[in-house]
C-alpha cells in the first residue's frame, strides 16, 4: 500500500495519515531551538522508512548499506546537501515549533535517466502543506517552498506513481528549514478566500507579508519605511493603478480556499531606480513552484505571468535578490490579480451590466484569463490573455454586449513593425453558453480551435477571439446570421485595441481569418469593414470552408453526421437574429430538438443528432431545405449569401476543399467568383485533402503564409481569371 493511500479531506485541508513511528519522549533535556538556515540533513531523523536501503544523508539513495550513494544530482545540478530516498519513503524530523518554511529542489535523481515515477509531499504536525504532480526522470526539477510555521514535526514523503519502484531514486536537494526559533506559530486570522475575481492588492494578506525594505505597498512602488510613502508603478515606460509594489526579501501570501484558477500580473523592476536593480519572481500554488521569472533586471523586458492556481488553497509570492546586493530592488507586481469564483468560469462574468457604454467596440469589462492548447491543461501558452466583454451590434442596429479573449505573447515581436493583430473567427461552436470559446479556452473544456491558434502565436502575432452573439451572454447564438457575425470580428478588434497595455495600438496592423462558420464570419466581416470599420488597417483577410450560400449548404447537411448545424442556423438565423416563430414550422419533435441544441456543444450535438432527416421536424412533412425555399425564409436566407453586392476591400485568400463533406465546394468557389466579378483582389485555393475537417488541416497552413505575405508587405496578384 502507498503511504498515500489513506488520505481524508476534511474542508478543503488534506491530512496524510503517513505510517510513522511516533515521536520519541522527551529526555527532559531543552533542546536549543533552531534557527536560520538549517539543512534537514543535519538532523535527526525521529523516523523512517526507506524502499530501497536506508536514505542516505548529502548523497542519492544507493543500495543497501549506509553511505553508499552518489552526489544527488537533479536536472543537471549537483547538490552537496539533501536527503536521497527511493518510493515509498517517509523520513519524520522534529524541528519543534522553530521553523516557518521548509524548502527543497526535488526530483529524480539523474542517475536512473529517464526513469522512476514519483510524487513528493510535505506534512506539518499532519497537515499536507505541499505535494508535487507526479514527476519522472525527464521532469525539470521543481522547488517546494512550504509553510510549517508552528509544526512540531515535518513528514517528507515520497511515493511511487506509475509502473512500479524500481527506479525511483528521488532526491531531497538542498532540503532546509527557514527558522526563526520562536517555537510558536505566529498568530494570524484566516482572511476568507475570494468569491470572484479581484485585484491583488483590494485583498487581505494572509499574515503580515515580509519586505526587504519598509512595507509592501498597495497600488504603488516600493518606496521609504512609511506605508503609502511610493510613486505610482511603472514598468518600461508604462503606469500602472493596481498591483504590489515590493522590496526583494519579500514574501507576500493570501488565502485562495481553493476558489481561484489562477494568479497574473506583470513583473519586472521599477523605473524608480533608473538602471539599477536586480530581482527574481517565483509564485507558488499551496508550496509547489508554479511560476520562476529568472532573473530579471531594470530595463529587462516585463514579464507577464499568468500562473495556474487551480484547487489551491495557498498562494506564496517570493521575491528575492539575484545575489548581487539589494540596495535598489524595487520589483512590481503591476495590474495584479486573483481569478476567483465565477469570474473564472461561471456566469457571472457573461452578465452584462444594465448600461453599456456608447459606441461599438468599447470595452464593457476585462479579467485576466489563461489559455491552454489542449482541455487537460498540459500545454499554456506563454502570453497575457485577458477575457473581455465589449459593444456591438445585433441586425437590427441595436447595441448589444458580446464576450471574447484577446491573447497577446509574452515573446518580444521580431518582425518588422508594430506586432500584428489576427482576428480569429473560430468555427462551428453550438448553441449552449458554455461553449463559448473564452470559457473553452481557459482549460474549462475541448476547444479545438487552441491547436490552430497556437501557431499564430508561436509566430508572435496576437490574437483576439469572439464569442459572437449570444454565446456566452444572454439570448440566442445567431449562428451564421452574416452581418451579426461579421461586426461582432471587427468590434473584437475595436475592443482588442482598447485593452491597456498590450502594445496593440490603432496603427497596429490587422489580419483577419476563419474557417467553416469562422470562415463564413471573417468573410462578413471583410465585405463590411470599409463600411462599418473604416478605422481599422486591415492588411488582409484568410477565409476557409465558406458557407457563404446558406441555401445550397442546407442541401448538403440534411440526413448526414451534422444535420445538427442545420438546426443551428433555423434557430441562430431565424429566431436568434430574425425573431421567427419557429413553432409555426416545426412539430413536436422539431421543437424539442431545437431546446436540445440551445443547450448543446458541436460535439454532444453531433453524437446525438447524427443523421436525422428534416422531413420528420416539420409539420407539413417537408424537409427543411424545402421549407427554405418559401417565400418567408427565402428572403431571409437570401441575405445571407455572401457577395451579395458586397466586397473585400483588401487582399483575400479563399479556401475550399474539393471534396468537403459539410459545406459544399460550390458554396465557397461561388462566394470568390462573386467578389471577383465586384473587381476584389482574391485568391482562390482548392484544398487537396480530404472532406470539411481534412480541409481545416490544409488551410490553416495557407492561411498562415497568406497574412505573414500581407504583414510583411509581399504584393498579390488575384487569380480570378482562372477561377
Amino acid at each position: 500500500m502507498s503511504l498515500f493511500s489513506r488520505v481524508s479531506v476534511l474542508s478543503g485541508v488534506v491530512v496524510v495519515a503517513a505510517t510513522l513511528a511516533p515521536v520519541t519522549a522527551s529526555s527532559g533535556v531543552e533542546p536549543t531551538p533552531l534557527t536560520g538556515e538549517v539543512w534537514a540533513s543535519d538532523l535527526p531523523f525521529v523516523s523512517e522508512t526507506n524502499g530501497w536501503g536506508p536514505a542516505e544523508r548529502d548523497r542519492s539513495n544507493g543500495e543497501q548499506g549506509a553511505t553508499d550513494g552518489r552526489t544527488i544530482w537533479v536536472d543537471g545540478k549537483s547538490h552537496t546537501k539533501g536527503i536521497g530516498v527511493h518510493a515509498d519513503s517517509a523520513i519524520r524530523i522534529d524541528v519543534g515549533g522553530d521553523c516557518e518554511f521548509f524548502q527543497s529542489e526535488v526530483g529524480i535523481d539523474d542517475e536512473v535517466g529517464t526513469k522512476g515515477s514519483v510524487v513528493f509531499a510535505v506534512v506539518a504536525d499532519g497537515v499536507q502543506v505541499a505535494q508535487t504532480a507526479t514527476l519522472t526522470g525527464s521532469s525539470d526539477v521543481k522547488t517546494i517552498y512550504a509553510s510549517i510555521d508552528g509544526a512540531q514535526t515535518v513528514d517528507l514523503l515520497v511515493s511511487q506513481a506509475e509502473g512500479g519502484a524500481d527506479a525511483d531514486h528521488a532526491d531531497w536537494a538542498s532540503a532546509k528549514f527557514r527558522c526563526s526559533g520562536d517555537g510558536v506559530a505566529a498568530p494570524t486570522t484566516l482572511p476568507a478566500p475570494p468569491s470572484s475575481s479581484v485585484y491583488a492588492s483590494d485583498w487581505p494578506f494572509l499574515g503580515v507579508p515580509t519586505n526587504g525594505w519598509g512595507p509592501v505597498e498597495r497600488d504603488r512602488a516600493n518606496g521609504g519605511t512609511a506605508a503609502g510613502d511610493g510613486p505610482a508603478l511603472k514598468l518600461n515606460g508604462v503606469t500602472y493603478a493596481k498591483g504590489l509594489g515590493a522590496h526583494a526579501g519579500a514574501f507576500i501570501s493570501y488565502n485562495l480556499g481553493g476558489q481561484c484558477s489562477a494568479f497574473t500580473a506583470k513583473v519586472g523592476v521599477d523605473d524608480s531606480q533608473g538602471w539599477l536593480g536586480s530581482v527574481r519572481f517565483r509564485i507558488f500554488a499551496d508550496g509547489v513552484e508554479a511560476a520562476d521569472t529568472g532573473a530579471m533586471y531594470n530595463g529587462t523586458a516585463t514579464k507577464s505571468l499568468s500562473v495556474n492556481t487551480a484547487g489551491a488553497n495557498r498562494l506564496d509570492i517570493l521575491i528575492d535578490n539575484i545575489g548581487d546586493g539589494s540596495d535598489y530592488d524595487h520589483a512590481d507586481l503591476a495590474d495584479a490579480r486573483l481569478v476567483c469564483g465565477d469570474g473564472a468560469t461561471g456566469a457571472a462574468f457573461y452578465t452584462p451590466p444594465a448600461t453599456l457604454p456608447a459606441g461599438m467596440g468599447k470595452l464593457v469589462r476585462t479579467e485576466p484569463s489563461q489559455f491552454w492548447v489542449t482541455p487537460l491543461k498540459v500545454v499554456p501558452v506563454d502570453a497575457a490573455v485577458t477575457r473581455m466583454m465589449y459593444t456591438s451590434s445585433d441586425r437590427n442596429n441595436t447595441q448589444i454586449p458580446v464576450t471574447g479573449q484577446l491573447v497577446v505573447p509574452n515573446k518580444a515581436w521580431s518582425g518588422t513593425g508594430p506586432r500584428p493583430l489576427i482576428a480569429y473567427a473560430v468555427g462551428t461552436q453550438g448553441l449552449g453558453d458554455t461553449c463559448a470559446p473564452s470559457r473553452l479556452s481557459d482549460g474549462g473544456g475541448l476547444e479545438y480551435e487552441n491547436l490552430f491558434i497556437a501557431g499564430l502565436l508561436a509566430k508572435g502575432f496576437a490574437v483576439v477571439l469572439t464569442d459572437y452573439q449570444g454565446l456566452g451572454t444572454p439570448g440566442v447564438h445567431t449562428y451564421m446570421s452574416r452581418e451579426v457575425q461579421g461586426r461582432a470580428v471587427l468590434d473584437s478588434v475595436r475592443a482588442a485595441l482598447n485593452v491597456p497595455n498590450t502594445g496593440l495600438t490603432t496603427s497596429t496592423p490587422i489580419g483577419l481569418t476563419g474557417y467553416s462558420q469562422g470562415g463564413g464570419a471573417a468573410a462578413a466581416a471583410a465585405e463590411i469593414a470599409s463600411a462599418y470599420a473604416p478605422e481599422l488597417t486591415i492588411a488582409g483577410v484568410a477565409t476557409g470552408g465558406v458557407p457563404g450560400d446558406l441555401l445550397a449548404t442546407a442541401d448538403k447537411l440534411d440526413g448526414t453526421l451534422t444535420v445538427g448545424f442545420l438546426g443551428y442556423a433555423l434557430a441562430g438565423v431565424g429566431e436568434g437574429s430574425y425573431g421567427v416563430d419557429l413553432n409555426s414550422f416545426l412539430n413536436t419533435k422539431g421543437r424539442a430538438l431545437i431546446a436540445e441544441l440551445k443547450e448543446e456543444c458541436v460535439i454532444e450535438t453531433v453524437l446525438t443528432h447524427a443523421f436525422i432527416q428534416s422531413s420528420t421536424l416539420t409539420l407539413d412533412g417537408r424537409s427543411v431545405p424545402t421549407m427554405l425555399r418559401d417565400p418567408e425564409w427565402n428572403q431571409i436566407i437570401g441575405e445571407q449569401l455572401i457577395g451579395n453586392g458586397r466586397k473585400p476591400s483588401v487582399p483575400t485568400l479563399v479556401f475550399h476543399s474539393g471534396t468537403d463533406d459539410v459545406v459544399p465546394y460550390g458554396a465557397g468557389l461561388g462566394t470568390a467568383q462573386r467578389w471577383c466579378a465586384q473587381g476584389a483582389n482574391v485568391t482562390f485555393r482548392k484544398g487537396i485533402l480530404p472532406g470539411h475537417i481534412g480541409g481545416a488541416f490544409d488551410y490553416y497552413p495557407t492561411a498562415l503564409k497568406f497574412l505573414e505575405d500581407r504583414f510583411a508587405g509581399v504584393p498579390v496578384t488575384s487569380n480570378c481569371s482562372t477561377i
